[in-house]
């Protein structure tokens, strides 16, 4: 689900023993119980991804999690330091020893998601930043070529707002921008949202979509060539194949 190694370790010891004073708990001693008081509030696994990609900063966060506010985005975090999932740094926040030990349990989370309770793509499912802001995650910063790369995504039928994005490859970063960057594009990636989201999530590929007319690549030949190798799909989940 996530990649490994991008997120920060803090070495502060866990408070967990303050957690049951803060929030609602089971009220069980059994350690699932335990651990679900901790992990399994709304919002929160989906906070956590985030954290173990890489995220750091409040508003990096809420990026990967668009529809949660900010005040209960600012709860859930207070939560996850009192229960020493994370810690506060000057520069946003870390994960403890504690945190960085849900790694695997959020890509088993979301392997078994892929498998057994698959995205259909229905529209209410579907969100052009959130994709991107995954995507971006992954791709290789210099993977298109040496030289600053823009690629500008118009999704069709998008209301505004969620039309227009561009992904900003520098030679050791790359950013999702909601706004016109103001660099000269060079490619443009053409697309309905369900067909680049089946992409992205192995459950369509690059050459069909294209030969179907649901995603263009428009800019030069042999950099629109590359483009699609660039992206690829999820480098996880994308394997992942359902169990009927």
């Amino acid at each position: 689900m996530t990649r490994r190694g991008q997120y920060r370790i803090c070495s502060a010891a866990a408070r967990a023993a303050t957690y049951h004073r803060s929030v609602a708990t089971y009220g069980q001693f059994c350690p699932v119980a335990k651990a679900s008081d901790v992990f399994c509030q709304r919002w929160t696994p989906l906070i956590v991804r985030e954290l173990l990609c890489g995220s750091r900063r409040f508003n990096e966060i809420q990026r990967g999690v668009p529809q949660v506010s900010p005040t209960l985005l600012s709860q859930r975090l207070k939560e996850l330091e009192r229960a020493g999932v994370i810690a506060r740094a000057s520069d946003g926040y870390d994960l403890t020893e504690a945190g960085t030990e849900l790694y695997g349990i959020v890509q088993a989370l979301g392997e078994w998601g892929q498998r057994w309770a698959r995205s259909d793509y229905s529209r209410d499912e579907l969100d052009p930043g959130m994709l991107l802001w995954d995507v971006h995650r992954f791709v290789d910063p210099a993977g298109l070529r040496d030289d600053r790369t823009v690629v500008e995504f118009r999704f069709r039928r998008e209301p505004p707002g969620r039309r227009h994005f561009w992904l900003v490859a520098e030679a050791t970063d790359v950013d999702v921008c909601l706004v016109d960057p103001g660099y000269e594009v060079d490619l443009v990636v053409d697309a309905e949202l369900a067909a680049l989201t089946r992409i992205w999530m192995g459950d369509a590929v690059w050459a069909v979509e294209q030969d179907a007319g649901r995603v263009r690549v428009l800019g030069p030949a042999p950099l629109a060539r590359r483009l699609p190798a660039w992206i690829g799909q999820h480098p996880v989940l994308a394997s992942v194949p359902p169990a009927r």
